[in-house]
């Protein structure tokens, strides 16, 4: 199964410049916990709905004066709409992220691409020509992406 097959082509998107209550707003409108955050048409980081949380508190800030760019994260992992979709998830594990962007031709968003997107694809074997992503793809992600830190493991033990 390849990319282009499951993810999601409404990609919304925000500047750096934004506020954190404009993000926010955007997430809510359309129900994601993420926006690639867009400079002159190319992808400059990305903002989740935790970052945005974290900083406000950190910075002890209404959303309506704390900038994008302020909380969000600035590498941007993602992967091409002609990709194997096991391949993408390889790139989720690889960098314990959730979600990925789609670039296009020129280094532009063509989409997005989340585990939600992946899991709803997911069989749990292998039937009729079915190659995947399948379950143990699934569980295989989000072991990686929610793995904790050996030093929390020793704290929580102790």
């Amino acid at each position: 199964m390849k990319v282009h097959q499951i993810m999601r082509r409404e990609a919304r998107t925000c500047t750096p410049d934004d506020s954190a209550a404009t993000a926010g707003r955007m997430m809510g409108e359309v129900g994601c916990g993420w926006l690639p955050v867009v400079w002159d048409g190319r992808p400059v980081g990305v903002v989740t709905d935790r970052d945005l949380c974290l900083a406000l508190a950190d910075k002890d800030r209404k959303p309506s004066e704390l900038k994008v760019a302020e909380a969000m994260t600035k590498q941007v992992r993602g992967c091409l709409p002609g990709d194997d979709v096991r391949e993408a998830l390889s790139v989720m594990r690889s960098h314990r992220v959730r979600r990925l962007v789609v670039f296009g031709e020129g280094g532009g968003i063509e989409g997005m691409l989340s585990l939600d997107d992946v899991v709803l694809e997911a069989r749990p074997f292998e039937t009729a020509g079915f190659t995947g992503p399948f379950y143990s793809d699934i569980t295989a992600t989000l072991r990686a992406v929610v793995r904790r830190p050996v030093l929390a493991a020793v704290a929580m033990a102790g």
